[in-house]
């Protein structure tokens, strides 16, 4: 697997690539990076060119522009294709990302082959008002607004509010309380824990930016064959599936549903993730399967 940086009208773009065959971007969600990809990378890099990007404010690549929507993170994007010297991809996105996939396929249906949008039910919702509410009760503790002080008394609340979500990954009880702690699980730890101070100054225009976004109206403009990945927990059962409805908005959309998969799906689900994905980029035979 290897890494670059890219050079867009918006800023520098970090990137990780691995694989041939057709191209393929992957999106990650908030508060995550390029890295949560590199268990799917690995197992589509037999078929596919992967790219796993640092969307603009996370990991590695330079900040959010101010006043920033999801369609200029889109056209940011088609941009990072371009330095690439790719005319079109497929485009696979997880929360967050599967935003900027939708606005993409969207907007630049000639550079988009197919698009795989993945999420938990929240992540899913059709009704914009329900699912901003969805999203607020899992994100309210990165959304305070401290009232300005002289002394600077806000900033420092703020940054101890920030501290308490960084050891809240830290000291993951699931972590910590398993029958036995691997290397490999604190290594993971690890990892969250850079790409949460990396991407903290953006946490909170992401997100309003999610808010902003309308993403009924942008799936009724897709044209392009769209696979939707519910990722269900017992959690969210009370919103009610989501795929079904969603995909009845697209002119070609499929759906496959995850049972059990949260916000670790891109780990802990990579091998269920990058077969239907596969399947569906390949030949199209995703539609209905339960997983």
């Amino acid at each position: 697997m290897k890494r670059g940086y890219a050079d867009t009208p918006e800023g520098q773009i970090h990137y990780y690539t691995h694989g041939r065959g057709e191209p393929l971007l992957l999106l990650h969600e908030t508060p995550r990076s390029a890295r949560s990809f590199a268990p799917i990378m690995r197992l589509l890099g037999s078929r596919f060119r992967c790219f796993a990007v640092d969307t603009l404010g996370f990991g590695s690549s330079d900040p959010l522009p101010a006043r920033a929507k999801m369609e200029d993170l889109a056209r940011n994007m088609i941009h990072f294709l371009d330095t690439q010297g790719i005319r079109r991809a497929h485009v696979l996105g997880y929360h967050t990302g599967n935003k900027i996939a939708a606005a993409m396929a969207a907007g630049f249906a000639d550079r988009v082959g197919k698009a795989v949008l993945i999420g938990m039910t929240h992540s899913l919702m059709i009704s914009r008002k329900h699912r901003d509410a969805a999203i607020m009760n899992i994100v309210k503790k990165h959304m305070t607004a401290y009232r300005e002080n002289p002394d600077g008394g806000h900033l420092v609340r703020a940054w101890a509010a920030d501290y308490g979500s960084l050891a809240g990954i830290w000291w993951d009880p699931a972590v910590m309380t398993a029958r036995k702690v691997s290397d490999v699980a604190l290594r993971r730890q690890e990892s969250r824990m850079i790409e949460m101070i990396q991407c903290r100054r953006s946490i909170k225009q992401i997100y309003a930016m999610n808010f902003g976004f309308d993403l009924a109206a942008t799936l009724r403009r897709i044209k392009v064959p769209v696979l939707v990945v519910e990722c269900c927990v017992p959690g969210e059962a009370h919103l009610g599936v989501q795929g079904p409805t969603l995909v009845k908005l697209l002119k070609r959309g499929e759906l496959v549903t995850l049972k059990d998969a949260g916000f670790d799906a891109t780990d802990a689900r990579a091998t269920d993730i990058a077969r239907a994905a596969s399947r569906f980029l390949l030949n199209g035979r995703s539609q209905g399967f339960e997983l």
